[in-house]
């Protein structure tokens, strides 16, 4: 489902998905796909089972794999890129008052390394104007996932100033910067980790989440997990916007 991929900036192949974008620095790029998720414990969309990660368990269980919602994931995977992610400024807002930013890696808060926690992320969405405050109607949240390699304490990372920012070109594509903040210094995304899906259906469609479906898909393309997954819906019942949490569109940056 998603492409392996080199690490960002090595230029390498990726898989049966589409590569990630432009990186920033070193003019490859990015890895084929990543884990979605947005919100609650992990930070991102996505909800939290683990599918890059092996064999997750739900709520003791294996999460259920419903196969028709397996087929609707695959499918995602193949086509969520070109939704652009949620945050790429260049992209949506390319004539801002400041220097249009492209999309980030963001650290997960979540300390589970079973789901997506300890981990780097990217979040895309089907429909951008209506992410993540809705209508969710037909929406659709991919959180793209890598494992985080540190890169060294002390090494510069753009997300603190305006002028350390590597230069960008505005127009339709992807943007992707996969460096973050974290503990003990930035932290540059690395392997590709996993696909974390959620998508929206008529609230009455059975084995859902009033609608709402959850899908997590392994770096080699396996479907972990699709449908009433009870380790993603613990945290998603409390999200703001209707099972989403959102992301920040823009970074806080220093001039």
């Amino acid at each position: 489902m998603e492409a392996t991929g080199g690490a960002p900036g090595t230029g390498g192949t990726t898989g049966p998905i589409a590569t990630g974008g432009t990186v920033a620095g070193s003019g490859g790029t990015t890895p084929g796909s990543g884990g979605t998720s947005e919100g609650g414990s992990g930070g991102g969309d996505v909800a939290a089972t683990g599918g890059a990660a092996g064999g997750p368990s739900d709520a003791g269980m294996p999460p259920p794999v419903v196969e028709a919602f397996a087929a609707t994931a695959r499918q995602i995977a193949a086509d969520y890129l070109a939704w652009g992610r949620v945050d790429d400024e260049l992209r949506w807002a390319p004539f801002l008052c400041r220097i249009p930013l492209p999309g980030i890696a963001r650290p997960s808060e979540s300390n589970d390394e079973t789901t997506h926690g300890k981990k780097l992320y990217s979040v895309f969405a089907k429909n951008h104007d209506a992410y993540p405050a809705g209508p969710q109607t037909d929406q659709v949240v991919v959180k793209q996932s890598w494992t985080a390699e540190l890169v060294g304490p002390g090494a510069p990372s753009f997300i603190s100033s305006l002028s350390a920012m590597p230069a960008y070109p505005s127009d339709g594509g992807d943007h992707f910067y996969p460096y973050a903040n974290g503990d003990g210094g930035v932290y540059r995304a690395a392997d590709f980790a996993g696909l974390y899906i959620m998508y929206k259906l008529d609230p009455s469609t059975p084995d859902t989440d009033e609608g709402w479906v959850y899908a997590t898909i392994t770096p080699d393309g396996q479907v972990t997990a699709a449908g009433r997954v009870s380790s993603c819906m613990g945290c998603h019942e409390v999200a703001t916007h209707e099972r989403l949490f959102g992301v920040p569109l823009s970074p806080q940056l220093s001039n």
